[in-house]
């Protein structure tokens, strides 16, 4: 019984944590935007995931490392600075060639469509550490990327690869995996 009351109260948690990401967007109209709810999404996937302690011994940020150009990242930089499990969020553009040496800052990597026909690369130059990568498309997840974003019936899901999280040494709230979906 306590267990499913924990279950629960986490899924509140990450219901309201959503709801309060997006409404800071909501200042300039109703409705957020697609890629203003896909960058709440990112944000709060970092609320929910446990990285090794040697992920954070130089430094007190987490670095959301994108990958490319476009709306979301956008989106995504106006949440630079924000607190999440007490370190400060700090947005890197990694704009040239993915090289290992230049990523392994990132605490997450969010690749743009911009860089869609590199995108194995860029999952390439991150193979083996605890980098938590994300895209907005579905092939992501089958090239071995970590999550994917996509739209169903006008609405933002996300499909996780539990296997490439677990490789790489990241542990994802069990919360989170149970609202992925698979994709119709």
């Amino acid at each position: 019984m306590g267990y499913r009351l924990q279950t629960i109260k986490k899924g509140v948690l990450l219901a309201l944590l959503t709801m309060f990401s997006m409404s800071s967007y909501a200042y300039a109209s109703n409705e957020p935007s697609e890629e203003q709810v896909k960058a709440a999404f990112i944000f709060n996937f970092a609320k929910f995931v446990k990285w090794p302690s040697h992920s954070f011994e130089t430094e007190n940020n987490l670095n959301l490392c994108i990958a490319g150009q476009d709306k979301v990242e956008l989106a995504l930089k106006s949440l630079e600075r924000k607190e999440v499990q007490g370190h400060v969020l700090k947005i890197v553009a990694v704009n040239d060639e993915p090289t290992q040496a230049k990523l392994k800052i990132c605490h997450i990597l969010f690749i743009a469509r911009s860089e869609k026909s590199r995108q194995l690369q860029w999952l390439n130059a991150v193979e083996q550490q605890p980098i938590l990568t994300i895209a907005d498309n579905l092939d992501l997840v089958k090239q071995g990327g970590m999550i994917s974003l996509y739209l169903e019936a006008q609405r933002v899901q996300f499909v996780v690869n539990q296997s490439s999280t677990q490789n790489n040494g990241l542990k994802l709230s069990a919360r989170m995996l149970q609202l992925a979906r698979v994709p119709k």
